[in-house]
């Protein structure tokens, strides 16, 4: 998780809206270097969803979409200190 909050990321986007055809999506956290990219969801509940993990695959799905090759998707369950690799 250090990684997620260093300096080395070229560009960070916080809750920034992809635009795809049936609505907006908002990612809580997208890091990018180069072709790298790395989406984050935070989770405050206590339980985790199926749910949760489609959300990541989605967004993921779009970065593709956008041209980049490498994409790790995590969701981050912040009461429940347990990170799910997607």
């Amino acid at each position: 998780v250090a990684e997620w909050f260093d300096t080395k990321w070229s560009d960070i986007k916080s809750e920034s809206s992809i635009i795809c055809k049936d609505g907006i999506r908002r990612p809580d956290r997208v890091m990018i270097d180069g072709e790298r990219v790395v989406v984050v969801d935070y989770k405050f509940g206590t339980e985790q969803s199926p749910k949760h993990i489609a959300q990541v695959k989605e967004y993921m799905s779009l970065i593709k979409s956008m041209g980049y090759a490498t994409i790790e998707g995590y969701v981050w369950y912040i009461r429940l200190e347990e990170i799910v690799k997607i």
